[in-house]
């Protein structure tokens, strides 16, 4: 994914076992979420990235709701309001799922009237019509008043390119973002557990003594775009909520807040992560930490509460260690101790930022290269399957961020695991790689060359 590349959010909403999650997992070629033929059996809200016609975007599985009184249907529209008032908000579009063979029920009809009144895109998918003849009982779903409406079977995978072509022409159109246009002009995201500071970091990155120049909010849970100016150069901010794991994610508001997460990530060029000094190393920290390298963003990790460390100067050097041990796969990037309360170690978060950008566009001859080639590999051990080694015999850096490397070699099927992290040791030790990941592409070259 390029960075500053529109990302769309589409929600799949219905009321209870019309299929969603099933159209879910469908749509994503994979079992996802919960499926069994019982109403609100849907345990989690989930959400998954797919690419369709071009355009790339996440797909939310909202779930089935059910209610728990006698009265239980005025609850489960009480909730369902709720859940479409909040996929309104969060989503560019809307596949509104109702099952085929039941045919318009009256909680359908309210569903549609919540969605109409709010002007957001809507596809209806009418589930469950298992094949070609059965396209008719679509029709009468032409009532609730949307446009597009697509007879569609999540079991049998039946009309899914159709829907999908629809959802393509729901999704917003690529933007010209700040960084094809404006190269001086920086995206870093602040990401991490909730109540790890991040916010108190950007508030303190952003005192009156820097200039801001433009604030772009959104809501208290969703990502807060602005453009900073620090030392001369404009950095533009994206503040997300904090990321909870799945199974601790309580409510839609939540739930779409990761999502938000996540599309802040696809939208920068640095990230930082930022840890809490008193619990620097949780599962989802290293998901999340993960995730960045996944993505090919700088990296940058930011210990914060440093205040609150005892005999802070004497543990400096253990935290370190911890941090280098616990993320060890991410060995490469640099570790900021700060106070966001204090403002300790406020001022060296933009310099390192700067470095991490530097590095992620830092490249290394093809001389070079080929030296390290001719020198180096020739003398190491290569890896071997029943006699046949592996031989690299050209190497080059693409274009592009990060930093890509490919090796053309006699055979791409004997390059290991252990020998790829030797490879990228190598490439560090020859430059500054600091922050930034490293693409290691290995190809058979072909017997004309």
């Amino acid at each position: 994914m390029e960075v500053g590349e529109q990302v769309g959010i589409i929600a799949v909403i219905g009321r209870p076992n019309v299929g969603k999650s099933s159209l879910f997992n469908r749509l994503l070629g994979r079992r996802e979420a919960i499926v069994d033929d019982f109403p609100g059996v849907t345990r989690d809200r989930l959400y998954g990235e797919m690419t369709w016609d071009g355009k790339r975007f996440y797909i939310v599985d909202t779930g089935g709701i059910m209610g728990d009184t006698q009265d239980g249907r005025a609850e489960i529209m009480d909730l369902m309001a709720l859940q479409v008032k909040q996929a309104i908000s969060e989503s560019d579009g809307a596949v509104f799922v109702i099952d085929g063979r039941d045919g318009v029920t009256p909680m359908d009809e309210e569903i549609a009237l919540m969605l109409r009144k709010s002007g957001v895109k809507v596809i209806v998918a009418v589930n469950k019509l298992d094949n070609p003849e059965n396209t008719a009982l679509a029709y009468e779903a032409s009532s609730l008043g949307f446009e597009k409406v697509i007879p569609v079977s999540a079991t049998h995978n039946f009309n899914m390119g159709d829907l999908l072509e629809g959802i393509s022409e729901m999704l917003p159109e690529e933007e010209d973002g700040p960084e094809s246009g404006d190269c001086s002009e920086l995206s870093v995201a602040l990401v991490g557990r909730p109540n790890t500071g991040k916010s108190s970091i950007f508030n303190a990155l952003i005192g009156s003594e820097r200039s801001l120049v433009s604030d772009i909010p959104g809501t208290t849970r969703d990502v807060v775009d602005s453009l900073v100016e620090l030392g001369g150069r404009k950095y533009r901010f994206l503040d997300t909520a904090g990321l909870r794991k799945k199974s601790r994610i309580g409510s839609n508001v939540e739930y779409y807040s990761a999502v938000r997460t996540y599309q802040a990530i696809d939208k920068c060029k640095v990230a930082l992560v930022v840890l809490d000094a008193s619990e620097v190393a949780a599962e989802q920290d290293k998901r999340l930490v993960g995730h960045v390298m996944e993505r090919g963003r700088g990296l940058v990790l930011v210990v914060n509460k440093w205040d609150l460390v005892k005999d802070g100067a004497a543990s400096g050097d253990k935290m370190r260690d911890k941090v280098r041990d616990e993320f060890s796969f991410a060995s490469h990037a640099p570790v900021i101790f700060v106070s966001a309360l204090s403002k300790r170690g406020i001022g060296k978060i933009g310099g390192c930022i700067d470095s991490v950008d530097e590095n992620r566009r830092r490249r290394i001859s093809t001389s070079e290269l080929n030296r390290l080639v001719r020198e180096v590999f020739a003398f190491e051990r290569m890896p071997a399957v029943r006699g046949r080694s592996l031989k690299i015999s050209f190497c080059t850096q693409a274009d592009g961020e990060p930093p890509a490397f490919v090796f053309f070699v006699n055979d791409d099927k004997l390059v290991s695991k252990p020998f790829m992290r030797r490879v990228e040791n190598i490439l560090r030790g020859m430059a500054d790689f600091s922050g930034t990941p490293l693409k290691l592409f290995f190809r058979k070259k072909s017997e004309g060359n």
